[in-house]
């Protein structure tokens, strides 16, 4: 009986002992050492063998489209623009710097 107790409890050290992480560095390569020993029934939820370690591709995410617009034109439409003529100095301003009476707005035309 005690032999047997023995050997329980020196199985349970050892998985207790591989349980822990074991970690080491050794020339800046990280190495992890696992020793296990398991009796009863074998569960797996991961996927068979040649699928380990690999992963799906990731997805793709297409960048957004360019959409380029051009700059907006702007027309600049001419402002109306008058001549002040003098009467009684029958000249127009610049020309005539003052004018006794009120100037006369004239639109502009082309000689």
């Amino acid at each position: 009986m005690r032999k047997s107790a023995a050997i329980t409890l020196l199985a349970v050290a050892l998985l207790l002992v591989a349980a822990a992480p074991s970690h080491a560095w050794h020339h800046g390569v990280r190495t992890r050492v696992f020793v296990g020993v398991g009796a009863g029934p074998a569960f797996w939820w991961g996927p068979p063998y040649p699928y380990w370690g690999y992963y799906p591709p990731a997805y793709y995410y297409p960048p957004p489209p360019v959409v380029v617009q051009a700059p907006p034109v702007y027309v600049e439409q001419p402002t109306q623009s008058y001549w002040y003529y003098c009467r009684s100095a029958n000249a127009y301003y610049p020309n005539v710097q003052s004018c006794p009476e009120a100037w006369l707005k004239v639109a502009p035309r082309t000689e």
